[in-house]
């Protein structure tokens, strides 16, 4: 029992130490658009996909606040997981926090929530960028591993995997929008930088 409250205690201030960073930034953004303009206006991808990405996302979610505030709402969708891999989760946790902290830093004003470049919109290749081409990606599944190893709930973990497949697909949609922005400039950039991990052998960007 008193591991199973640890266990919701340290999810509640993963979840927080990750979408708190992320709003004030996702808020930055916003207020970097043109006057008048909304984040969904000029928008380049399927909104049947947005749809399903915020359902599926938000919903991993609001159900991991809820599991760590009231677990027993979800009692009947948990499932038996050793104490060793939820322990694993919560290490992984703090990866999903700080990469999700460094990647919106990184990308300041280009950040955008939706696929569409702006004006103003810089190709970045610096700071964690230099090593992985969609680390805020990669910080959305190690978060979602973290809650649904956390909690234990397979509910929790299919709405992530569902999730983490959307964004998958996704991923094609947004390089060929770079690829039409900064052409071989982002190609260069492709063939030296692993998509969502490190390559075991690294290429010099030159």
């Amino acid at each position: 029992m008193y591991s199973e409250t640890l266990f919701r205690m340290i999810l509640l201030v993963v979840m927080l130490g990750y979408i708190l960073p992320r709003a004030y930034y996702l808020r930055k953004a916003r207020r970097s658009n043109p006057r008048g303009e909304s984040y969904l206006q000029n928008v380049t991808e399927s909104k049947v996909r947005l749809a399903l990405l915020g359902i599926s996302g938000m919903g991993a979610d609001l159900l991991s606040v809820v599991w760590s505030i009231h677990p027993a709402w979800l009692g009947w969708s948990s499932m038996p997981l050793p104490n060793w891999l939820r322990w694993i989760g919560a290490a992984v946790g703090l990866v999903a926090v700080w990469l999700g902290y460094v990647s919106h830093r990184t990308l300041g004003a280009s950040y955008t929530p939706t696929l569409k470049t702006k004006e103003s919109h810089q190709f970045v290749a610096q700071g964690i960028y230099r090593w992985v081409r969609h680390p805020m990606y990669t910080s959305f599944f190690t978060l979602l591993a973290t809650c649904f190893l956390l909690s234990a709930n397979w509910l929790i973990g299919l709405l992530g995997l569902f999730y983490s497949l959307l964004i998958v697909e996704r991923v094609g949609h947004e390089e060929g929008m770079m690829l039409d922005a900064f052409g071989e400039e982002y190609r260069h950039y492709m063939r030296h930088i692993g998509r969502f991990f490190p390559r075991l052998v690294q290429r010099e960007m030159r």
